[in-house]
């Protein structure tokens, strides 16, 4: 009887360290750099700037800054509100989009950060709303995510207004993404799995890599996709990532 405690013990124990976030093998030579966004707290997106030298960020204080590709602040624009979780820009017209996780909302603002529309997506979710936002121009659409229960791709475009779901199921949750035009792909980050996902535009998974990074909330990708940025709202600093893999 002994034995066989001692044996379901090992096993219990190796089941719950299984399960213990970051239990994963991961590479840490992925990482390339990293910077810290100080005084940013809690960056929740990520995106290109209209000329892709520098990037927006935002924070779920509400806040929407422009930074540069070492996490320096360039610019804090004027439009606060509440717990924003994911940015994006329409190259072509520079208008700057936010979406807002409790409320569901995806706000249009022009380039100064005056606000233009909110629009209501998902209406009130909770802790468990709107996550990531990025800007098809191939399609003249938007992706957004909600985070869990249930995990969704969304899309939006102000064209028809037609609003399309799709439910995923490769990670715990879905917390920040990235459209790549130059390859047609889609980027999206679990901060719970610690992941970054390889997806094709109705999101099906093309391929993911586990990064030693806890809390990533946004991304983008080098036309390449050798290379990404990513925000960790839990060390508000920004990473340069290789995608590459071992």
């Amino acid at each position: 009887m002994k034995n066989v405690v001692r044996f379901l013990s090992v096993v219990g124990f190796s089941f719950i360290v299984s399960c213990i976030p970051g239990s994963f093998e991961v590479d840490n030579s992925m990482i390339l750099e990293k910077y810290s966004l100080l005084p940013i707290y809690e960056p929740s997106g990520l995106s290109y700037s209209a000329d892709r030298k520098d990037f927006y960020t935002v924070s779920d204080r509400g806040e929407l800054y422009k930074i540069n590709t070492s996490g320096s602040i360039l610019k804090t624009l004027p439009y606060t509100d509440d717990d924003f979780e994911g940015v994006t820009v329409n190259p072509s017209t520079s208008n700057i989009y936010v979406v807002k996780e409790r409320t569901g909302e995806l706000v249009k603002l022009n380039s100064k950060g005056v606000v233009i529309s909110t629009t209501n997506i998902i209406g009130e979710s909770g802790n468990n709303g709107l996550e990531g936002l990025t800007y098809d121009a191939k399609r003249d659409r938007f992706y957004m995510l909600k985070e869990k229960n249930k995990g969704l791709l969304i899309t939006f475009s102000f064209k028809d207004g037609v609003i399309s779901k799709k439910q995923l199921s490769f990670a715990t949750d879905y917390s920040g993404l990235f459209y790549n035009q130059a390859t047609d792909n889609l980027w999206i980050v679990s901060q719970e799995s610690r992941t970054i996902t390889k997806c094709t535009v109705s999101g099906k998974k093309i391929s993911d890599l586990k990064l030693p990074i806890y809390s990533m909330e946004g991304i983008v990708v080098n036309d390449e996709e050798t290379e990404a940025f990513v925000v960790s709202d839990k060390d508000n600093a920004i990473y340069k990532v290789s995608l590459l893999g071992s």
